[in-house]
């Protein structure tokens, strides 16, 4: 189940609950939705609910990804009473997610498809174009200009090692699966290095800020203790270096560090925290307002996500369609220079 599911799933739970209506039987109501003939992930839950286990419990057990962000809050709305406010904010925090993350995906989705358009242009030209120009070429006896016999060399390799291409193309996108799929070490090293991506590093931050800080203030918020809040928000990532992060917080604040200490020692080199913020942590924490300033915290951060982003896209626009014009464009030129100059070469 995708996170959008979720939300759809949560938002119809808080719902009926909102109305009155007992979770055992917002459950029957949301699974007769769905044919009856087929089998539904609701299926399970409600033979647990009916045997006595905690609702909490089902989701942990389900194979659905309900992750600990999301089970953690259900059962202290369990233990609270508090089911239905407790599921508003979890469809509240997962609508902010997907919006934060559709935001990161624009940025890294346009230039990655120009730059595609772009490979697919050239290698169209290189492979179909080029070699009819090849052909009347061979007419000429005369040495054709150093730009025209690149072009044309780059043809030949691009028809006869195409297919070596993707296929070396293939074996690294399936040995990247791999390694993603068997080493934590890659996956961190992964992650470090769209950190260190010039801007788009940036973005990644302020996204990820954004995520942290709201789900901790969250977890707060519904009566989780900051430890535990810093726990699961560790567990609920899908990103290594804000899991090791989280974790050295938790780390320090069991042994009796402040918050505001434990972020700054976590985080030496400032990668998520500079030094405003932590003085704005800080003072969140003296005051008792901690949750407060988390939440100022994340709208901060997704404010600079959307005014990063507009400045990218305002740049790339114009850059990638001078990148493609500079190519086709050079293509062309070194293309047709030698008949440009057919009274040098006759």
């Amino acid at each position: 189940m995708n996170s959008t599911q979720q939300q759809f799933f949560t938002l119809q739970l808080s719902t009926l609950l909102e109305a009155g209506v007992p979770l055992l039987q917002c459950l029957e109501m949301i699974r007769s939705g769905f044919p009856t003939k087929k089998s539904h992930w609701l299926d399970s839950i409600l033979q647990e609910l009916n045997e006595g286990i905690p609702f909490s419990t089902s989701l942990r057990n389900s194979p659905e990804g309900f992750d600990a962000f999301y089970c953690g809050l259900i059962e202290v709305g369990e233990h609270s009473g508090t089911l239905s406010f407790v599921l508003e904010k979890i469809s509240n925090e997962l609508s902010s997610q997907e919006t934060t993350k559709a935001k990161v995906k624009k940025a890294f989705t346009y230039p990655t498809c120009i730059l595609f358009l772009s490979l697919f242009m050239v290698s169209a030209m290189l492979i179909w174009v080029v070699p009819t120009f090849e052909t009347v070429f061979n007419g000429f006896n005369a040495q054709l200009p150093k730009p025209t016999q690149m072009i044309l060399n780059l043809s030949r390799m691009a028809r006869y090692y195409s297919l070596h291409f993707l296929l070396l193309v293939f074996l690294i996108f399936i040995s990247f699966l791999s390694f993603w799929s068997f080493s934590i070490n890659f996956q961190k090293w992964v992650d470090r290095i769209f950190l260190s991506i010039p801007f788009f590093g940036k973005l990644t931050r302020f996204a990820t800020i954004a995520r942290w800080s709201t789900t901790v203030a969250s977890l707060q918020e519904a009566g989780l203790p900051l430890i535990d809040s810093i726990r699961i928000s560790a567990r609920c990532t899908d990103d290594w270096i804000i899991h090791d992060f989280s974790a050295q917080i938790y780390n320090y604040l069991i042994k009796g560090f402040s918050v505001h200490d434990a972020l700054k020692l976590s985080d030496p080199s400032k990668i998520f925290f500079s030094t405003n913020t932590l003085q704005l942590i800080k003072v969140g924490e003296d005051s008792g307002e901690l949750v407060r300033m988390l939440y100022f915290l994340a709208s901060h951060h997704v404010k600079k996500l959307d005014a990063s982003l507009s400045v990218l896209l305002e740049m790339l626009e114009p850059l990638l369609v001078g990148f493609i014009g500079l190519i086709v464009g050079g293509m062309v030129i070194s293309l047709y220079l030698p008949l440009f100059k057919l009274g040098e070469i006759a």
